[in-house]
Formats: C-alpha cells, sequence, structure tokens
C-alpha cells in the first residue's frame, strides 16, 4: 500500500497548525477564538495562492458553514421565545428594524449603493449568538433577567435571517423590477412551502422515528441525523434554494426532537471542528493588502456604529421599563456584529450584489467589533458602575432623573418602620426560596430585584419587594440596610455580589451577609471584602447528593456527618 503524497500531508499539517496557533494566541490575549481563525485563515490563503487548493478550502468551507448553522438551529429553543413573548418580539423586531435604518444611512453616506447599503445595514443589525451565549454561560447569567432576554433577541436575529437570505438570493438577479419582485415571491412560496413541510414532519414524524432509532442504537441516530440534514440541503439546492436555510432549519426541527442533547453531544465535536475549519476558509477568501487598506477608514466608522448600536438597544429596553442595568447591559451585549454576518455578506458577494470595496469594508467592521466587544462585556458591570458614578457627580440632575424615573418603581412600600429584618438582594428561584422559608417562620423581610415583573408578581402574593438595583447604595439604604440583622445575596454574577457585601457593610458594619457565589475562584474574595458566609451552589448540591449515596449504603450517620465536614474542611467552608 502505497502512502499518502507528502505535498498533501505537508499542507495539511499546515492547515492544521495555522488555526491552532491563531486560537491559542487569541486564548492567551482574552479575545475570540473566531478572530484566531480568521487570521489564521487569511495567512494561509496568502501562503497557497495560485497553488489550486481554492476549490478545495471552498467546499470544506461550505461543509463547516451547513454543519455552524446546523448547530445554531440544534440549539435554538423556540421555549426561550414564548417566555417573553410579545414583548421580545416587539424589542426584538424594533431593535432589527431601527439599527438598519441607521446604519443604511451611514453606509449610503460612506458611498454604497442603496441596495449594498441595505445589505449591510441588515448584517450590521445582528449580532454574534456564538460569542454572547458563549460569554453568558461561563459568568453563569442564562436564567438571569439579562442573560435570558438576550439570548431570546439572539435567536430572534438568527431566525430572521432565514427570509432575509430568500430576498438575497432573488436580488443577485440582473432581471427588470417585475422579474425581480416575481423571482422574491416564487423563492420565497417556495421556502416557506418546504419550510411548512418541514415543520408538519418535525411535530409529526421526527419525534416518532428519532425515538425508535435512538432504542436501536446511537450510531444510527447519528447517522439518521446526518442523513436528514444532507437531505435538506440536497432538496434546497435542487430547487434552487439557499443551503444555509435548509441547514438552519433542520437543526431547529431535529431541536424539537427529545434526543436533541444526545445528537448535539454527538455532532458538537464535527460540529467545532468543520466551524473553525469554516472561519479559516472565510479568512483564506480574504484579500490582506484589501483588507489593510481599508482599516484605518473603518476604525471610525466602528466605533461610531458599535456607538450607535448600543444608544439604539438601550433606548428600546429603557422605552419597554427595563432597569437602566438591565438595558446597559443587554445593549453592551448586542453591540458587536455577528457570524451570521459572514454569511449574509459572502453570499451577497458571490451573488454579485455587493462590490469589492463595500464587502471588505463590511468584512473589516465585523471582525473589529468582534475583536473589541468581548473585552467591553467582560467589564460591562465595571462600566455601569463608573459611569453611574460618574453621573451622580458630574449631573446630579440625570442621576435624579435615571434613579427616581427611569429605575423607580410606581408602588413602592413603606419600609421606614423594618428592623432586625433580614434584607434580600435578587428575588429570582433562589431569593424566592428564602423569602418563603423566612416568611413560614415569622422573620420579618424585604427583597430588591430589578426585574418588573417578578416585583410586580410577588407585590400581588403580599411579599415585601421594592424594585431596584442591589447592588445600588442608594436601593440598600432604602431597604433601611442600616437597621436590618442580616443580608443574603442571591444575585448571580460576581460584580454585583461584590458591589452588594461592599456596600453594605458601608451601611452596616455589623451586619451579617450570606452570599451565593457561582465559581469556586470567586468564594475567597467574596469572603475577604466582608461576608461571613459564603455559598457555592453547586458544591452545596454535591454535598446533598453525598449524604444520599452514603445513607444507600446504610453507613451510620455519625461517620456521614464527619466525612461531610472532611469535604467542607478540604473546600474551606467549614
Amino acid at each position: 500500500m502505497s502512502g499518502l503524497p507528502l505535498d498533501f500531508l505537508f499542507n495539511a499539517l499546515i492547515f492544521i497548525l495555522f488555526p491552532l496557533l491563531g486560537g491559542v494566541i487569541m486564548t492567551r490575549l482574552r479575545l475570540p477564538r473566531m478572530l484566531g481563525y480568521i487570521l489564521s485563515g487569511m495567512a494561509l490563503g496568502a501562503l497557497t495562492k495560485g497553488t489550486g487548493a481554492d476549490s478545495f478550502l471552498s467546499t470544506v468551507g461550505d461543509i463547516g458553514l451547513i454543519l455552524l448553522l446546523f448547530a445554531v438551529g440544534l440549539e435554538t429553543n423556540i421555549g426561550k421565545l414564548r417566555r417573553f413573548g410579545r414583548l421580545l418580539v416587539g424589542i426584538g423586531v424594533s431593535q432589527m428594524v431601527l439599527t438598519t435604518v441607521v446604519f443604511f444611512s451611514l453606509v449610503i453616506a460612506r458611498g454604497a449603493s442603496a441596495l449594498e447599503a441595505f445589505i449591510i445595514a441588515f448584517a450590521f443589525s445582528l449580532s454574534s449568538t456564538a460569542l454572547v451565549s458563549k460569554i453568558i454561560q461561563e459568568k453563569g447569567e442564562e436564567d438571569s433577567l439579562m442573560g435570558s432576554l438576550t439570548i431570546g433577541m439572539l435567536i430572534l436575529q438568527d431566525l430572521m435571517v432565514i427570509p432575509f437570505m430568500i430576498l438575497l438570493v432573488s436580488l443577485g438577479s440582473q432581471a427588470g423590477i417585475a422579474q425581480v419582485v416575481l423571482e422574491i415571491v416564487v423563492t420565497s412560496a417556495k421556502t416557506l412551502a418546504i419550510l411548512a413541510f418541514m415543520y408538519v414532519v418535525g411535530q409529526k414524524l421526527a419525534p416518532f422515528v428519532f425515538s425508535k432509532t435512538a432504542n436501536l442504537s446511537k450510531e444510527l441516530l447519528n447517522l439518521l441525523t446526518l442523513f436528514v440534514v444532507i437531505l435538506s440541503v440536497f432538496v434546497f439546492s435542487y430547487l434552487g434554494l439557499s443551503s444555509a436555510i435548509a441547514a438552519f432549519a433542520a437543526g431547529v426541527i431535529i431541536g424539537g426532537t427529545m434526543q436533541h442533547y444526545q445528537i448535539f453531544s454527538q455532532m458538537r465535536p464535527l460540529r467545532d471542528l468543520f466551524t473553525i475549519l469554516f472561519f479559516v476558509v472565510m479568512g483564506a477568501t480574504l484579500d490582506v493588502s484589501e483588507l489593510v487598506a481599508h482599516l484605518p477608514s473603518t476604525l471610525l466608522f466602528v466605533l461610531v456604529a458599535m456607538t450607535i448600536k448600543f444608544v439604539i438597544v438601550d433606548a428600546i429596553f429603557t422605552y419597554f421599563k427595563f432597569h437602566s442595568k438591565t438595558a446597559f447591559s443587554g445593549a453592551l451585549m448586542l453591540s458587536q456584529i455577528g457570524e451570521f454576518a459572514f454569511v449574509v455578506l459572502r453570499q451577497a458577494q458571490q451573488g454579485g450584489v455587493l462590490s469589492n470595496d463595500m464587502y471588505y469594508f463590511a468584512i473589516t467592521s465585523t471582525l473589529l467589533t468582534i475583536t473589541i466587544s468581548p473585552i467591553l462585556i467582560d467589564r460591562k458591570d465595571a462600566i455601569y458602575a463608573t459611569i453611574r458614578k460618574l453621573i451622580r457627580s458630574r449631573l446630579p440632575a440625570v442621576h435624579h432623573y435615571i434613579t427616581y424615573r427611569l429605575d423607580s418603581h410606581p408602588a413602592h412600600i413603606d419600609v421606614l418602620k423594618l428592623k432586625g429584618h433580614v434584607v434580600i438582594c435578587g428575588y429570582g428561584r433562589v431569593g424566592s426560596y428564602i423569602g418563603r422559608a423566612l416568611t413560614m417562620a415569622h422573620i420579618p423581610f424585604i427583597a430588591i430585584d430589578y426585574n418588573s415583573r417578578i416585583v410586580e408578581e410577588h407585590k400581588k402574593k403580599g411579599v415585601n419587594i421594592i424594585y431596584g438595583d442591589p447592588s445600588d447604595i442608594d436601593i440598600l439604604d432604602f431597604a433601611e440596610t442600616e437597621h436590618a440583622l442580616m443580608l443574603v445575596s442571591a444575585v448571580p454574577d460576581q460584580f454585583s455580589q461584590e458591589m452588594i457585601v461592599l456596600n453594605a457593610k458601608v451601611l452596616n458594619p455589623k451586619i451579617m451577609i450570606l452570599s451565593r457565589v457561582a465559581v469556586e475562584a470567586y468564594r475567597q474574595r467574596i469572603k475577604d471584602l466582608g461576608a461571613e458566609i459564603v455559598v457555592q451552589p453547586e458544591f452545596e448540591a454535591a454535598l446533598s447528593i453525598v449524604k444520599k449515596v452514603l445513607i444507600g449504603f446504610n453507613i451510620p450517620k455519625k461517620d456521614i456527618v464527619g466525612k461531610v465536614k472532611r469535604l467542607k474542611i478540604e473546600h474551606g467552608m467549614a
């Protein structure tokens, strides 16, 4: 058996080495690895130019795109859209429409045609699902108001790409307006008909077929999944429709089956590999000289664009009565341009409706926002606190307006008589359980939360709760923290936990503070700031399971207590 050609093996090594190094460097710099893959692809493109590897790279990139969109569809949880219902649709659609209109004007001013400006403006209205959802998961904020709302908006944006891709295919036609309109109608009708058929099959047939196949073998389940994806892409491509829509729709449909977690876990390694290859190929198709030439003129535009996008989203959140901290965090989370912009821009360029000049301008803008955004998001709470502090000292009238008009609740309660009570900061799942227990024990308490829905819901139940940011010293003062015996911090994010502990100790140095922490690394810091008791939910859950396991093995109660105590000592929780 003859070996593989040495030149093939060498090219394969280089093709893997470059993104590996790019990913490592970006990780060290705490920047998105996606950026490293694109930059490594640019280097590869310069090396392989004119070697005949272009067609191979293009094929690999197309496969990567299909698997990427399939995985995004698989992770698209429609239930998150239902949680906020019409409110989320109103916020999401308003954001996309307003952002598109503003960016359309900006891009027109830069010299683009109306069609180019429309395509780029829509692409710029999208935010990065991959980047933002990963940051939210790492911070443990999936179930927070800001996390749930932001992920819901990202899902809505992803779904809006489907009709736009349909429109984009027809816009590439060189025919007259009447013919283009006819093509849009026909393409839309065909796509919607197939999507409707896929939805019916997904609701009625897919759960049954996938359940039966899963009972036979995991390998067969994986083969069935791959078959469904390729079949969807084949049918759409045969009818002249977008294969990207097919892959995304297949993911959404399979995501509705009970086996989608198993499918995702099995497909994830393959998805991750081809996603990397997609961004590498994306970089390889870029002309480095063109990109560098557009960098200086684009940098200022990007800073202005991110600011405008932030202001629009923040204003929309504020209009819909969200707390200023939620509005600020959500706006900062959505201020970048997402990975779907690459898909839209690439499709537009290949369809001949986007010039090279505008394409490189848009791609450069997207790359810059993906570079800048994680740095800002990682410091969002500190930035918010700094801005509020500056406004309080320099613009007291604005501070008063934000605090008592935007962030105030119309039904504040009288808390002046509270003394010797408990202050609960955050009244979500954890906080509400604590409040329920205190109620049963007839211990007075007051809760603070900046989710107006939670406040209104629990006010109707007679809970002593106020609307506001619990990390704000004025809100803690309003809750009579000075006269409280104990404070429980049940908020999920680290920065708020730290500010609550610090501000509570300023108001009442003798108050006993119990705080939760999401990550073990933060435990000691919270204790150093003044919290007497720090609880890590995962560790407490592990202790509970350990007790039940040992009881199941008939271990004496005294021994169980000793082993649990030893674990607490080892963990520093004793």
